[in-house]
C-alpha cells in the first residue's frame, strides 16, 4: 500500500511577498533548451502533491578549468505562482566536475532533477529558471497547471510519469529519484527512441475497495488517428489494500516515428468501478546502416494522408519547385524523391544515421508537444514551422495581452552578425494560435509595420 505523505519531507516550501519582476509576466509555453513535466499525486485531505521533473542538458553550462579539474555550476530555481504571487519555491545548486576536458558526447548528456510541492487545488503557474553561474546565461520555462483534488473515496489515479529507467530497489543511491520502493529516471520530454528505446511508466491507483479481492488492468497504445496498435492485458491483480503502485514497460522500437497515446483502463472487479489514465508520448527513430532502404519501407507503410502530411512538413526545407515536383508525382515517385532528398540533406554521410532525419523528428515532436491546439498539430502552426526549420531560438521575448495590444512573441536567432528575428501575434485570445507577421530572415516575408498589427482594433494590412 502507498504511504500517505508525512509532514516531514525532504523538501520544504517557502512563502514570501511577491516582487514585481520578470516572473510577474504571463509567459507562454515556449520551446526551451531543457524539458519540464508536472505530475500530480494524492496528498492529504485538502492538498495535492505536485512533482516537477526536469531534464537538463549539460551543454547549457560552461565548464571551467580551475587548474586541477573541469567544473560547471548552475542554479535551479523552481517557483509556484498563485494569483500572480510567488507561493512556493525550491531552489538548489548543481555542480559537476571532471578530471579531463569533457568531450561532445559527455556534454550532450542530460541530468534529471525533481522538485516536490504540496498545493491546494486551483490554477497555478510553474516557472523554472536555470542559471549558468559562470556565463550568467539564463534559461526559463513556464507552464500553467490546474491542480486537481485526488479523492480516494472513489477509484482514481495519479498522473503517469514517463521514464527511461524504472526498477524496484531495496537500497537507494544518493542523488537518485525514488518513489514507493522504485528508482525511476523520468523523461519530461516524452520523446523516446533517440538512445531511449524503453518506455516505462510509474503511476499510483487510489480508492480500491479493501476487500481482499482483485482488480484488472489493460494497457493500450493508440496512434495519432486513434487506431489501437497495441493491447497488453488483461492483467488481474490482488488488491494490496486501498491503493497500489502500477508500473509498465515496453520497447517502443517497433513503432514508427510519430505521436502516440498510452491508455490504462482499470476496473475494481468486486465493485465494478472503473477509471482510466492516459499520457501522450513521441517516438523518434534512428535508422540502421542502410538508411535509404529502411526509410523507403517506412514511407511506403504510411497511409496516403500520413504521407501527404509528411510531405507538407518536409516542404518547409524545399524550394517551391522541389515541392511542386513531389506534389505532382505519383505515390511511388514521391517516396523515392523524399528518400533522395533526405539522403542529400544528411549532415554526415559517413555515419550510420541520417542526422537530418533525426533532427527533423526531434523538432516535430517538440512542436507537437508545445504548440498543438484542438484544431492543429504543433508541426502545422507558424511557430512549429519556424522551430522545425531553424531550430530552437536563442532567446524569446513574450508579451502578454492588455487593453491596448494583443499578445505577441519575438524569437531571436543569433546566426548572423545582426541576428534574425521572427514576430508572432495571437489574434484570438485563448486559442493559443500564434501567426507569424514579420521576420528579417532573407528567406522569410518582411513587414516593417508589424508593430501596428499588435494594436487592438487595427485595420492595417501586412506591408511586405
Amino acid at each position: 500500500m502507498i504511504k500517505r505523505l508525512s509532514p516531514m519531507r525532504k523538501f520544504y516550501i517557502l512563502f514570501f511577498t511577491f516582487i514585481n519582476c520578470l516572473f510577474s509576466q504571463q509567459i507562454s509555453l515556449l520551446p526551451t533548451p531543457f524539458d519540464m513535466s508536472i505530475d500530480q499525486f494524492r496528498g492529504d485531505e485538502l492538498n495535492t502533491e505536485v512533482v516537477v521533473n526536469l531534464m537538463i542538458p549539460k551543454k547549457l553550462f560552461q565548464w571551467v578549468d580551475d587548474g586541477n579539474e573541469y567544473i560547471f555550476e548552475g542554479l535551479i530555481d523552481v517557483r509556484v505562482f498563485i494569483n500572480g504571487e510567488t507561493a512556493a519555491q525550491d531552489a538548489f545548486r548543481i555542480r559537476e566536475k571532471s578530471l579531463e576536458r569533457p568531450g561532445l558526447k559527455e556534454r550532450l548528456v542530460s541530468m534529471v532533477q525533481q522538485s516536490k510541492f504540496i498545493l491546494t487545488r486551483g490554477n497555478v503557474v510553474f516557472t523554472t529558471t536555470i542559471t549558468d553561474l559562470v556565463s550568467k546565461q539564463v534559461y526559463v520555462s513556464t507552464k500553467n497547471i490546474i491542480v486537481r483534488k485526488i479523492d480516494d473515496n472513489y477509484l482514481s489515479t495519479s498522473d503517469l510519469i514517463l521514464c527511461t529507467f524504472l526498477k524496484r530497489e531495496k537500497e537507494f543511491m544518493d542523488g537518485s529519484i525514488n518513489r514507493n520502493g522504485f528508482t525511476i529516471t523520468p523523461n519530461p520530454s516524452s520523446v523516446f527512441g533517440l538512445g531511449r528505446p524503453m518506455l516505462y511508466t510509474y503511476g499510483e491507483l487510489y480508492g480500491l475497495n479493501d476487500d481482499n479481492g482483485t482488480y484488472t488492468l489493460n494497457y493500450k497504445i493508440y496512434n495519432q488517428q486513434g487506431k489501437e496498435l497495441i493491447h497488453r492485458g488483461p492483467f488481474i491483480k490482488n488488491k494490496p489494500g486501498e491503493s497500489s503502485v502500477e508500473t509498465f514497460g515496453m520497447n517502443i522500437m517497433g513503432l514508427l516515428a510519430g505521436r502516440y497515446k498510452l491508455k490504462i483502463d482499470i476496473q475494481d472487479d468486486q465493485t465494478g468501478n472503473k477509471t482510466f489514465v492516459n499520457r501522450e508520448f513521441f517516438v523518434v527513430k534512428e535508422q540502421p546502416a542502410d538508411f535509404k532502404s529502411n526509410f523507403t519501407i517506412m514511407l511506403d507503410a504510411m497511409e496516403n494522408d500520413e504521407l501527404n502530411d509528411f510531405i507538407d512538413i518536409v516542404g518547409y526545407f524545399m524550394t517551391e519547385s522541389e515541392l511542386q515536383d513531389i506534389i505532382k508525382s505519383n505515390r511511388a515517385e514521391q517516396i523515392m524523391q523524399i528518400a533522395n532528398f533526405f539522403e542529400q540533406r544528411d549532415f554526415d554521410s559517413e555515419s550510420s544515421q541520417n542526422e537530418f532525419y533525426d533532427r527533423l523528428n526531434k523538432y516535430m515532436a517538440i512542436a507537437d508537444q508545445q504548440f498543438s491546439t484542438r484544431s492543429f498539430l504543433g508541426r502545422n502552426t507558424d511557430r512549429g514551422r519556424v522551430l522545425i526549420l531553424y531550430g530552437r531560438p536563442s532567446n524569446i521575448e513574450s508579451y502578454s495581452a492588455n487593453e491596448e495590444r494583443l499578445s505577441y512573441e519575438i524569437w531571436h536567432y543569433d546566426d548572423s552578425d545582426s541576428g534574425y528575428l521572427f514576430i508572432f501575434i495571437n489574434k484570438e485570445e485563448g486559442a493559443g494560435m500564434f501567426e507569424q507577421i514579420h521576420s528579417n530572415h532573407p528567406n522569410e516575408f518582411r513587414n516593417y509595420r508589424w508593430k501596428d498589427m499588435i494594436i487592438r482594433g487595427t485595420t492595417n494590412l501586412i506591408d511586405f
